[in-house]
């Protein structure tokens, strides 16, 4: 069973990066705590070169895609049955999520052309703005909208919509303690779920 995280941010190894790294790691702990093993995989946008969707209806034939790009290797990994949720990291660009997010989500139309593929998986969602209040949660509930058409199941924090992080803490983004707790916080609500659904 495996938790997916995607860090949709254009950059490598920086705040969105490092704060889903924060609330997979928390799944890891909340795992171990119970003595069950759930693994997690993070895999960066940030490298991969691919677009949005053309709207080809290719994918209604099959789980495919007519653009041969860099999205066709998260196909298998997202089409594996052993995923019990996933949890994207964006930052916040212009009120809303990247571009790298929008195109990543618009593609995953495949998944639910083919059986719903991601009917009852656990859905999460972390966004790192620029302010404090800089349009983290609009962005979060953007991401959740696209849940929901796959009808997943969508996970908050325990308190809130999801993670919620400040890129430009006076602290820099590492001494965000507040939203790196929401993000831990997120990573245990996740597991919490996919125990009473799985018992794992």
């Amino acid at each position: 069973m495996k938790i997916i995280g995607i860090s949709a941010s254009p950059r490598k190894n920086e705040s969105t990066h490092f704060l889903l790294e924060q609330c997979l790691n928390e799944v890891k702990v909340a795992t171990a705590a119970s003595g069950k093993r759930l693994e997690v995989e993070l895999i960066d946008l940030a490298p991969l070169k691919f677009h949005g969707c053309i709207a080809c209806n290719a994918c209604k034939k099959n789980v495919s895609c007519s653009q041969l790009d860099d999205y066709q290797q998260l196909i298998p990994k997202l089409a594996d049955p052993e995923v019990l949720g996933i949890i994207m990291a964006t930052p916040v660009y212009m009120g809303c999520m990247s571009s790298q997010a929008k195109a990543f989500l618009d593609r995953s139309v495949l998944f639910r052309r083919n059986g719903f593929m991601f009917k009852n998986k656990l859905g999460g969602v972390i966004a790192f703005g620029g302010s404090r209040n800089g349009g983290q949660e609009l962005t979060i509930q953007a991401v959740h909208a696209a849940m929901m058409i796959h009808d997943m199941i969508i996970v908050g924090d325990g308190d809130h919509f999801g993670g919620a992080a400040w890129a430009n803490h006076p602290d820099g983004y590492q001494g965000d303690t507040i939203g790196i707790d929401t993000a831990k916080n997120l990573g245990r609500r996740m597991v919490e779920v996919a125990q009473m659904m799985h018992n794992i």
